[in-house]
């Protein structure tokens, strides 16, 4: 790719885990106004496993939280984006998904030397409650109106949180920076949806496509990350209640509320974490609940009493388009051990059976696939095999074999 700078039209990249080492080429490849396909299978590292090692190949450090996936990309995002700054290009996403068991980011590449200065507004920092599940946003820069009616970048100000939680009083994680801009272009994501339902018979997987292009134009794209209901149920130690009765509160209360397609129980909304905590103690207000630790973060919210009265009645958009069409939107995984198969050149043995399945084991075997290696030593037929699963050979072990004498064997 760097031998062919701005020649390509579309460049994918789907390697086997992390694409960090190909993007500063691929960013160079992609003509003016290109495409870039781009597609991420290392989660855990991008969701804040091995944070140390996000940051050393993205630039980023993850926070864990049940917004994980989303983070991952805008993390990469951010991570392409600060790879085309280099070049005075920039990047403006078009649709971004997480699915199955991956990431895969489509953006657009252009090339101007002043658009790039605008960089520092799309991305921000992360600081993340220890104790419960809220969370804010540090944007890096801000703009500054000239004299002359002109613009200039100034550092943001902050920090837009005090040391300790205002909700329930523990402490913050930081993260970041990540890609804090909108990650779908709306325009595209409807312009693909009318293009995919026009072609029905074309697409095998139609009804994938349809589902997360349908809850990915709902989306709320102006919101960054998302929460689960069900966690801040259970940090307050209450039942949930139903996500049209929580949809039509925020509603009533004047607030925007949207879906997510990286989660079936993930919520976007523009209210504040203060809104959203009296929500919920207007709720366990009606639906009391057992006396909990005085420390637990639950106890310390509720202790509060509420500024806002929430309205639990159910409010005309409490439905999305999708549910009110009962457009299916989360399918279910197309067969059994769905998801990232062995890298390429592997030997298939039976250590792969979480992973392929026993049938797939025992195909690999009478295929000839499965074959011994190393120094070709016999697997010991005492050791216990995975249920299901006969004849298997085991990679064989790096440790010299002994003879019958005690005598340690010859190197092959």
């Amino acid at each position: 790719m760097l031998t062919h700078p701005k020649e390509f039209d579309v460049v994918d990249l789907d390697p086997y885990g992390s694409p960090s080492i190909f993007l500063d080429s691929a960013v160079q490849a992609v003509a003016d106004g290109g495409l870039l396909m781009c597609t991420a299978t290392d989660l855990a590292v991008l969701c804040g496993t091995n944070g140390e090692v996000c940051y050393a190949k993205y630039g980023s450090f993850p926070t864990k939280g049940k917004y994980c996936h989303e983070m991952a990309l805008r993390i990469l995002l951010a991570s392409i984006e600060s790879h085309a700054n280099r070049y005075k290009r920039y990047i403006v996403p078009v649709l971004s998904v997480f699915m199955d068991f991956y990431i895969r980011v489509f953006v657009r590449v252009f090339t101007s030397a002043s658009e790039i200065k605008n960089t520092p507004l799309k991305l921000s920092y992360i600081y993340q409650c220890v104790g419960c599940d809220s969370f804010h946003l540090q944007c890096l820069a801000r703009t500054v109106q000239k004299k002359n009616n002109g613009v200039k970048h100034a550092p943001a100000i902050g920090p837009v949180v005090p040391q300790e939680c205002s909700d329930c009083g523990k402490k913050f994680n930081v993260g970041g920076p990540i890609w804090s801009a909108p990650i779908h272009d709306q325009d595209w994501v409807l312009s693909t949806l009318t293009g995919v339902k026009s072609m029905k018979d074309r697409y095998p997987a139609y009804d994938k496509i349809t589902s997360v292009l349908n809850t990915m134009s709902e989306e709320l794209h102006d919101v960054p990350l998302f929460f689960s209901l069900h966690n801040i149920a259970g940090t307050v130690k209450c039942t949930s209640p139903s996500l049209v009765m929580f949809r039509s509160a925020v509603l009533n209360a004047g607030y925007r509320i949207s879906s997510t397609h990286v989660n079936p129980l993930g919520i976007k909304s523009d209210a504040p974490w203060d809104v959203i905590w009296d929500i919920m103690r207007c709720w366990v207000k009606n639906h009391p609940i057992k006396e909990q630790p005085r420390d637990s973060p639950g106890t310390v919210i509720l202790s509060k009493s509420p500024k806002l009265e929430a309205n639990f009645s159910r409010a005309v958009a409490a439905l999305s388009k999708a549910q009110t069409n009962k457009i299916k939107r989360f399918l279910p995984n197309p067969e059994r051990h769905w998801g990232p198969k062995v890298r390429a050149g592997r030997k298939i043995t039976s250590k792969h059976v979480s992973l392929l399945g026993p049938d797939a084991i025992k195909g690999a075997v009478n295929g000839g696939d499965c074959q011994k290696e190393g120094n070709g030593a016999e697997p010991d037929s005492t050791a216990s095999e995975p249920e299901g699963i006969k004849d298997v050979e085991d990679e064989p072990s790096n440790k010299r074999q002994k003879t019958s004498d005690g005598e340690p064997a010859s190197e092959p």
